[in-house]
């Protein structure tokens, strides 16, 4: 089974930049609005207990994170739309980037311009996953303004790269270009200053237009059951083995864990490990919701043990 299942919600900033990379690729696929917040009970069986998204799924392999979302959407027919000229590393050199220079800082921004304002149960829910133990609304609030100011800078080095072509990369749309306009999308419709603040990056905003007039591609609803049940009655097509010149000893079979890199309140994941390269590790989970899946995470930001 080739069909895309996104699990996701409208307003996650992450979700939209896949989204975005679904209009890109002009990809038909199937759409599953879940909960922002914990409990995700029809999500996290898929997941082995992996709570963030979005997350891919096609047939009973569950893709978390948006560096393997991407290159399972390549792998299913989409890759010179999202990789034109075979531009994979450059591409995804500039998401990483982008992610953790940018994405982070607005994600601070964002959260601490409505400490006073959104819900308490959704800030206590994101502090946990941003935000370091010693948290506090004073210490947010002291930090703001340097915040922007190193923001903008970033917004600065951005518009000057696309001011060539338009395009991150070339003179054609790629997913870099993706990873760079939801930053501006959630810039803008989650921060009153956003607006004010990407205003003189003119090639920014440009970019971030392009694709919200793109669109996402074919959607079609789908429920969370459904979804479930789709896993229920396919089996995993994915790899096994373990093919990386430093193993660190993993074996196919091992109980291993996965945790987000960082002080975070994600929780731990665990499975049997299925599959393990330079950019992936992969995990057999079974739950009596999904039967047996795969779940597929990038090395890069997780930390792999053994159990």
């Amino acid at each position: 089974m080739t069909d895309l299942i996104l699990h996701h919600y409208p307003q996650s900033p992450v979700a939209q930049k896949i989204r975005f990379s679904l209009g890109i690729a002009a990809a038909n696929w199937h759409s599953v609005e879940i909960p922002r917040l914990p409990p995700k009970p029809l999500l996290m069986p898929l997941t082995a207990n992996y709570r963030r998204v979005p997350v891919l799924q096609i047939g009973a392999d569950i893709h978390c994170d948006s560096q393997n979302i991407i290159r399972a959407m390549a792998s299913v027919g989409h890759a010179e739309a999202l990789f034109p000229d075979g531009c994979v590393g450059q591409a995804m050199a500039l998401a990483g980037w982008a992610e953790t220079a940018m994405f982070s800082l607005a994600v601070q921004i964002i959260i601490t311009s409505a400490i006073d304002t959104a819900p308490p149960e959704f800030i206590a829910d994101r502090k946990g996953l941003y935000f370091e133990p010693n948290w506090t609304e004073a210490r947010m609030k002291a930090a703001l303004p340097a915040a922007i100011l190193q923001l903008q800078a970033h917004l600065a080095w951005t518009d000057d790269m696309l001011s060539a072509t338009g395009f991150a990369i070339g003179s054609t749309l790629s997913y870099a270009d993706a990873a760079i306009a939801y930053i501006a999308w959630f810039l803008r419709g989650r921060w009153e200053d956003g607006a004010a603040l990407l205003a003189p990056f003119r090639h920014v905003c440009a970019l971030e237009e392009m694709l919200v007039d793109r669109g996402s591609g074919n959607a079609v609803e789908m429920t969370a059951q459904a979804a479930l049940a789709v896993a229920r009655t396919h089996d995993p097509v994915s790899p096994t083995g373990v093919n990386v010149g430093f193993d660190a000893g993993f074996q196919v079979g091992q109980q291993v864990m996965l945790h987000q890199r960082g002080t975070t309140a994600d929780p731990d994941v665990f499975g049997s490990l299925r599959y393990l390269d330079d950019t992936r590790v992969s995990i057999d989970h079974y739950s009596p919701q999904t039967l047996a899946v795969a779940v597929h995470f990038p090395i890069a930001g997780y930390v792999l043990s053994a159990v």
